[in-house]
């Protein structure tokens, strides 16, 4: 008799998947991981899955990938631009879609700015941060005409947005809940938005 594959069972693997690749790590997780976490001995996982990369595949898909990027073009200018001219921590319109995206796809965009390592989207929290930091640096040059920007604030800027990525994936990771993860990143922004005005006065006063 042919096998009869469960969609409870295979919801909950993925479920569990997604929560492995999240907290360890895509390069880290293993079938076994995610096999004891969904409740489930690993043979009985491979009858629903093959690979740990077909099982990835399945909770971070090209379609999610592929809109996550599409926000990123759209939004990091908003979001940037709330950073260096914004004197309140609160998330406005321009960066409430991308907020609802990250509520709705929360550990999967976890995965994609900071657990990606070994998978094709690897270089997405490295895509993340240089969209902050070309942006952040269009605009500086915009309010400041003729300013000149070091290879040395350049890192500096990198630094800080690396920051960024990591901290937001940390929040997304720990506030399961829409209105604690809001506070949160509205918490971080708060702290962030005037050292980044203060960043952009000192590029200013180096010129």
């Amino acid at each position: 008799m042919p096998q009869v594959l469960k969609e409870e069972v295979r919801e909950r693997i993925l479920t569990s998947a997604l929560e492995v690749f999240a907290s360890r790590g895509y390069a880290v997780a293993t079938m076994s991981d995610i096999a004891s976490r969904a409740g489930l001995g690993t043979a009985s996982l491979y009858r629903y899955y093959a690979s740990k990369e077909e099982l990835f595949d399945a909770v971070v898909t090209p379609a999610l990938a592929e809109r996550f990027e599409a926000l990123l073009e759209e939004r990091v200018r908003a979001l940037a631009h709330m950073a260096l001219s914004e004197t309140s921590g609160r998330v406005d319109e321009r960066g409430d879609e991308m907020l609802r995206f990250w509520v709705e796809h929360r550990l999967a965009v976890v995965v994609l700015l900071d657990r990606a390592a070994g998978t094709a989207y690897a270089h997405y929290g490295e895509r993340f941060v240089e969209l902050l930091v070309s942006t952040s640096l269009a605009q500086i040059r915009t309010a400041n005409p003729g300013v000149r920007i070091s290879t040395t604030a350049r890192f500096v800027l990198t630094q800080i947005f690396e920051n960024t990525r990591r901290m937001l994936a940390s929040i997304l990771a720990e506030h399961p809940r829409e209105r604690e993860l809001r506070t949160a990143i509205e918490g971080f922004w708060s702290y962030q938005i005037p050292g980044l005005q203060g960043f952009a006065a000192w590029v200013n006063s180096q010129s």
